[in-house]
């Protein structure tokens, strides 16, 4: 999603400089064509050459500006976003005064591009009255920030003032490059296979992996939804809620506790059709059960028929099947019995199978179906929001 925008990233002079190279790799890897400004504080810190074996274009500072090379502040400004990282007490400060006595802060003040900012500094920097003024107007005037985490900082005090994690600032440079189609709306997203106990150390599970799930909640998530994810697999580092569940009956508690003021369920969870009659406590004994076992099992609930009564939620399916042939009447039928906006079909085939990274989807409503080729699942999942946005 990031691919050939073009992005500034502004580095200020904060002793955190060096993640900013490791943020530079990961856009570059991303697709973005990322340029680099340095502040005269950056370098103290460290020169313009090692930005420029990581860069493809010229490292814009006081000393290198070049009006006949293209090299200045009014070319540079000219961004889809630019991303100020680390930032810097004095360029926050600077920037809410519209003070504008360097290329760096000419730079910024010419642009008319998103900005969005990752403060460095120690907190009683961070906190100081000035300083929190400064965030306020800002942030009124529709500068993003990406809070500071707490740690032990360079200065060997403990407070809120480190850069953030990499994949946080990730997440929020895609989110504030993205159009945002669900801006102030709840979705609900449920994740993986449920694992029902036949005893306390057996279960019948599947083998979703959740990926599909967890491509869906970032998507969604940088297209300005406040995001739940409920899932059976391990989540770590998001900048959205998650829950976890691992039965079929915690799921459906979760889901109509979470569905109270939701706007739109994506149903990707793999529900166990069949459970075990009766759950055993303890172990099962292998001399008990003898040569054959003959394990009872019962129909499960249907989750998402039972969701109806959440009359104002959009609801999206999704919908596997291994026959061509019938396929598609099957999730023409699903939308209907289940009362559903859309319907999500995967074809399991020899490049679509379970925990693999692609998939190919076709989006069912009543009204059209359409189909989403075969790709990654970062990339399914964007055109699945893009469609979900017409419902």
């Amino acid at each position: 999603m990031l691919k050939n925008k073009k992005i500034l990233l502004a580095v200020c002079g904060s002793i955190a400089f060096y993640k900013a190279y490791e943020i530079l790799s990961i856009l570059k890897k991303e697709g973005a064509d990322v340029y680099v400004m340095l502040s005269d504080g950056a370098l103290k810190f460290c020169s313009a050459l090692g930005f420029e074996a990581l860069s493809e274009h010229q490292i814009l500072t006081s000393a290198s500006e070049n009006w006949q090379a293209g090299l200045n502040h009014i070319a540079y400004a000219k961004m889809d976003l630019i991303l100020i990282a680390p930032a810097s007490v004095n360029t926050i400060n600077k920037l809410a005064n519209g003070i504008c006595d360097n290329v760096f802060m000419q730079t910024l003040i010419a642009s008319t591009a998103p900005i969005l900012i990752a403060p460095a500094a120690n907190d009683k920097m961070i906190n100081h009255f000035s300083t929190q003024k400064s965030f306020e107007f800002l942030r009124q005037s529709g500068v993003k920030f990406i809070d500071p985490v707490y740690k032990m900082l360079a200065c060997k005090d403990m407070g809120k003032g480190a850069l953030a994690d990499n994949q946080t600032i990730i997440y929020e440079v895609k989110k504030a490059i993205s159009e945002a189609k669900f801006s102030g709306q709840k979705v609900v997203i449920s994740g993986g296979a449920t694992t029902e106990n036949i005893d306390e150390v057996r279960t019948i599970t599947n083998l979703s992996s959740g990926k599909m799930a967890r491509a869906l909640a970032d998507a969604f998530y940088y297209a300005g939804a406040d995001v739940t994810l409920i899932a059976s697999f391990e989540c770590e580092n998001t900048p959205y809620k998650t829950l976890k569940f691992k039965s079929s009956n915690e799921l459906k508690n979760t889901l109509k506790d979470e569905l109270k003021d939701a706007n739109l369920l994506v149903m990707a969870a793999a529900v166990s059709d069949y459970i075990p009659q009766i759950s055993a406590k303890g172990k099962l004994k292998k001399e008990d059960l003898g040569e054959i076992w003959q394990l009872n099992l019962k129909q499960n609930i249907d989750i998402l028929a039972s969701l109806n009564k959440f009359k104002n939620v959009k609801k999206i399916g999704f919908k596997m099947e291994t026959e061509a042939k019938t396929a598609k009447s099957k999730a023409k039928q699903m939308l209907l019995d289940k009362k559903l906006d859309a319907v999500c079909l995967n074809l399991l085939d020899q490049n679509v199978k379970f925990g693999s990274d692609v998939s190919e989807v076709t989006f069912i409503t009543k009204k059209s179906e359409r189909i989403i080729p075969l790709d990654s699942k970062q990339n399914i999942a964007l055109s699945i929001v893009n469609l979900a946005s017409e419902l």
